[in-house]
């Protein structure tokens, strides 16, 4: 699911697919999946805390991977089920573009 905006189930279906096979992909995944609870009504509510799972679990992938180069930290795609991804992504841009739901 590299682009189109997808349902939230579809997404986390794509994410479970991925952190056995490709943990950046995961990561980019999970970074949409927090961007998504958090900008989002879900039944009519805003998900903040699964937002913070999902930032949470984008850092552990993150923290995970190496990130000496900018080709380790550049993003494979440009958007996630309609999140638009950051060039590079790494731990501390999670970390800051998602603040707010990991305090």
């Amino acid at each position: 699911m590299t682009e189109g905006h997808g349902s939230l189930d579809e997404l986390r279906a794509v994410f479970e697919l991925e952190v056995s096979t490709n943990r950046r992909a995961a990561a980019e995944t999970a970074y949409a999946l927090a961007f998504r609870y958090r900008n989002e009504d879900v039944d009519g509510t805003r998900r903040f805390d699964a937002a913070k799972l999902w930032a949470t679990r984008a850092i552990e992938l993150l923290d995970a991977l190496p990130a000496d180069t900018l080709d380790q930290v550049a993003s494979t795609r440009t958007s996630v089920g309609g999140v638009e991804l950051p060039t590079l992504l790494h731990a501390d841009v999670v970390r800051e573009r998602l603040a707010d739901v990991l305090i």
